[in-house]
């Protein structure tokens, strides 16, 4: 019975169903036949129709198919394997969803092209997308049989292989590109038409090429060509093209590399040959020769990810922070590993080797005392960008923990242990933007509490004078002295102070800082002022050695903070700069501030610092400036210095759950109560050497170059802090003077002072004090 006028013609299957061929498969012997002829009719008239009388309007699901076909455009990125190279171009690794490297036709064997096209289409250049004899055949046959036959020309299989490979994203649309059914035979077939109507068949050759499987994940003739034969496609020999045409029918049971599928591939690789010559492609004679080769293996496998990277035991620490870095950035691992790009990374291969080889030789991994200890450099270059130029630790980077390999971030993330007096840093740069200079005096008693933590006292490590300049105490390190200062600082300014100047991992949320405090709702900064953490100055936070270096970085660079960063330049496959938004430069401190305190940090490389004995032994003769750092119970330790050029961090702690002390001589892993006993291994030891045998190889030869001098504006500090010397004089000048300088004054006699009646004998501070602080004068009693 014929439509009615003006509705649409439907064809209906015979269980009055519309729209659907479901039901294919329940049909079997002379119904499968009648319908499968059907089916070519409807194929046929589907395609040819003009789209004015309804293309596909035989069926809805023709027409479901069609539409699908117009919404598929095959103009979606291609997955290609992303580089991340060295500074100097080096490979570091290779990252790919889908290895694939493209070339243009130009680069790709004429044995191939004519292998495949011999194999797979011999009436390639002959049809226009869709070989309708080919086609027909195939519906009639599988409509006939409970199997399936080919009918795709070289065209429909690229645009099949183009929807599964390319635009399928999820596991139900990769389904859908390769089901066996009628339905996808249309839609890859409008497709191909389409296709063949704007490109020519030399580009639908050289996107075939480039886009199949010719292995097991290796994809395009290219990739194929390095993987299997250690060449580029351009160079394939007669054999090694036939065995890769021939893979392409199934990647896995033809694979060479497979020794169960070997002489499948031979057999494989063969029939090619045999078909080659029989359509003229090749020679009889060529391609019995070649069938006597052998298969021309050379494999050259491509490491997949930075812990299968050549090399990344020393590289793969760097290699996951620019994955960590352009995950930040906006693009995820999948977009990083399909795009194509050739990613730049600032890693100077020759800072890299120096600072593994110090770290490692300082703390060896394979030793059963020191597999829990991690001994990590961060090397980061002055102005900006701000050059990440080495990350590395002296645990390999690795999966085999047998052999002390390990996948934690260690130089990137939160060590956390902390780096001990390295943070008193912190509380001298907000002391001197407060007005103090580093000629100020600090006493350094024995001991002190302070009025954050009542009944807590906080002792020195050793003795100490009674007093000493903020300059002196930045060399020799008296924790009495920096908690005094940062009690009278103010422990929010210290906090600030140490995001300014780089650690910005304390403006996030304070449990990604420190588990104890997840679901605080605030920064980490915060609750350290919130949680009255004194001990803040002692360097007891958690801290990433990256951030640490770049502190040193902000300094060296004028005061001017700038966002590490480890990537250079990416480069697309167009070889166009891909960009991104990175945090802006911040002016941290003032310059004048930076270079004082730079200055005055050189004291640590010299005389009794805390470092000197680390720079002599190492033979350092260099302009230098830094700081080391304890914690109480030597589990970790620390040491940050910088040069005029570059700066570095080195960071040793235990690395294991239960943390232990680290003990000396030789260095391992001990009790509390063994380290506390003299044997704990301080920021002067090991952090110390490992960074002076480091920063000596990039130095040697190099003539010694000078910080900027330092500012009398911050050397004396401002005039609030200059205290009058108020001795031998009348109490009532004197209290006058230092009332007018904004300091309180509280008096106390003194009995046979030697001196008339009401003449100060002494002052409790002089020449500087905090401003507004409260300065005794001992007065005589006569």
């Amino acid at each position: 019975m014929g439509p009615t006028p003006g509705e649409p013609w439907q064809f209906r299957l015979p269980s009055g169903g519309a729209g659907t061929f479901g039901s294919v498969r329940a049909l079997n012997g002379f119904g499968r036949l009648v319908l499968g002829t059907l089916l070519a009719g409807v194929l046929v008239a589907a395609l040819l129709l003009p789209a004015a009388v309804g293309i596909g309007s035989a069926t809805n699901a023709v027409a479901d198919a069609v539409d699908n076909a117009q919404a598929d455009p095959l103009d979606g990125q291609v997955p290609l394997r992303t580089t991340i190279t060295d500074s100097t171009g080096a490979t570091v690794a290779t990252l790919w969803k889908q290895n694939r490297v493209w070339v243009p036709l130009a680069s790709i064997s004429d044995y191939l092209q004519k292998a495949v096209v011999a194999m797979e289409d011999r009436r390639f250049y002959a049809h226009t997308g869709v070989d309708w004899k080919g086609t027909v055949r195939a519906l009639l046959r599988n409509s006939q049989t409970s199997g399936t036959q080919g009918g795709s020309t070289l065209t429909q299989q690229y645009v099949k292989n183009y929807l599964y490979l390319v635009n399928a994203k999820t596991e139900a649309e990769k389904a859908d590109a390769i089901a066996t059914t009628p339905i996808r035979k249309l839609r890859e077939a409008k497709l191909a038409l389409q296709l063949e109507q704007t490109h020519t068949k030399a580009e639908v050759l050289e996107g075939y090429l480039n886009l199949v499987a010719f292995g097991p994940s290796q994809y395009g003739a290219e990739a194929a060509s390095e993987w299997f034969f250690g060449t580029s496609a351009d160079k394939l020999s007669l054999a090694q093209a036939a065995l890769l045409a021939g893979m392409v029918n199934n990647p896995p049971k033809y694979n060479p590399l497979d020794e169960s599928h070997v002489e499948d591939s031979r057999t494989r690789r063969n029939l090619v040959l045999d078909v080659m010559a029989s359509t003229g492609a090749v020679s009889k004679e060529a391609a019995d020769e070649a069938k006597q080769q052998d298969l021309g293996l050379n494999p050259q496998r491509i490491p997949n990810g930075c812990v299968n990277a050549d090399n990344s035991a020393v590289n793969g620490y760097f290699c996951q922070y620019v994955l960590d870095y352009l995950r930040n950035a906006g693009f995820d691992n999948d977009t990083v590993a399909s795009s194509g790009w050739t990613v730049k990374a600032t890693m100077d291969p020759k800072v890299t080797e120096s600072a593994k080889a110090a770290a490692t030789q300082q703390v060896d991994p394979t030793k059963a005392e020191t597999t829990r200890i991690a001994n990590t450099v961060a090397v980061v270059g002055k102005g900006e960008p701000r050059k990440v130029l080495a990350l590395v630790a002296n645990r390999p980077y690795g999966l085999d923990t047998s052999q002390g390999q390990t996948v934690q971030r260690l130089p990137t993330t939160f060590a956390p242990l902390g780096s001990g007096s390295t943070f008193k840093i912190f509380t001298a740069a907000a002391a001197m933007a407060d007005g103090y200079g580093t000629n100020y005096v600090m006493q350094t008693p024995a001991q002190v509490s302070s009025p954050l933590a009542p009944g807590r006292v906080f002792k020195n490590a050793t003795q100490y004078p009674d007093s000493m300049t903020l300059a002196q105490a930045l060399a020799t390190s008296p924790n009495t002295g920096f908690i005094n200062l940062e009690g009278d600082v103010g422990l929010q300014k210290v906090a600030d102070m140490s995001v300014a100047l780089g650690l910005k991992g304390y403006s996030l949320d304070a449990g990604d800082v420190d588990p104890s405090f997840a679901g605080a709702g605030t920064d980490y900064a915060a609750q350290v002022v919130a949680q009255k953490i004194v001990s803040f100055t002692l360097g007891v936070s958690p801290v990433s050695p990256l951030e640490l270096s770049n502190v040193g970085a902000t300094l060296a660079s004028d005061g001017k903070w700038c966002p590490p960063t480890p990537v250079d330049t990416i480069t697309d496959r167009d070889d166009k700069l891909v960009t991104w938004t990175a945090a802006a430069c911040e002016q941290a401190v003032p310059a004048e501030l930076a270079r004082t305190l730079a200055v005055a940090m050189e004291g640590d490389f010299t005389g009794n610092g805390t470092a000197a004995t680390a720079a002599k032994g190492a033979g350092w003769n260099w302009t230098a400036a830094g700081k080391t750092g304890t914690t109480q119970e030597y589990r970790s330790s620390a040491f940050l210095g910088f040069t005029p050029e570059m700066s570095a961090s080195v960071v040793l702690w235990d690395s294991e759950p239960r943390p232990q002390g680290i003990c000396k001589d030789p260095i391992r892993t001990c009790s509390t109560d063994e380290a506390l006993n003299g044997n704990g291994v301080g920021g002067g030891g090991v952090p110390a050497v490992t960074w002076m045998n480091t920063m000596k190889p990039l130095k040697d030869g190099q003539p010694n170059t000078f910080f900027a001098p330092a500012s009398p504006q911050y050397i004396t500090g401002s005039a609030n802090t200059q205290v009058p010397d108020v001795r031998r004089k009348n109490i009532d000048d004197a209290k006058a003077q230092l009332t007018a300088a904004g300091f309180k004054v509280e008096v106390a006699t003194r009995q046979n002072g030697g001196a008339a009646q009401n003449i100060v004998l002494d002052q409790s501070a002089f020449p500087t004090a905090a401003p507004g602080a409260t300065i005794i004068i001992t007065v005589s009693a006569g």
